[in-house]
């Protein structure tokens, strides 16, 4: 990974990743189409990306006062916008207890990022 500057610093439940939200917005043969990158700082062998297919990002666009996609959580409306540390925070607590360890080593991927956002309680995103 070439790039690691433009990797963002975020520490969750006492652990140090490095994160960034990738999307191209002029990548129309699989639009919608974006990913989260996280690294553990103190592991980085292991780089794991989570993939979002049904999630589009409204970055570019000024429809949403609250630069995000409303959507619910847990019921209530929200703006959902995973170029935030809140959201990369949700997302990375939840990869690292339920799909991976911080220790493991190698490329792990994460298919359906858009049932990791349900799982925690987002909808209509």
């Amino acid at each position: 990974m070439k790039n690691r500057k433009k990797l963002r610093y975020i520490v969750v439940d006492g652990r140090e990743y490095l994160w960034n939200y990738y999307f191209d917005e002029m990548d129309f043969s699989n639009y919608p189409y974006s990913y989260y990158l996280f690294v553990p700082r103190e592991n980085q062998r292991l780089k794991v990306r989570v993939y979002f297919t049904k999630y589009a990002p409204n970055m570019k666009i000024d429809a949403y006062l609250a630069g995000g996609t409303i959507c619910l959580y847990k019921g209530e409306q929200c703006v959902l916008n995973l170029c935030r540390p809140y959201f990369a925070r949700q997302i990375i607590a939840y990869v690292f207890a339920c799909c991976c360890d911080a220790t493991d080593d190698g490329e792990f991927e994460i298919r359906d990022g858009d049932a990791v956002l349900e799982a925690l309680g987002y909808s209509d995103f």
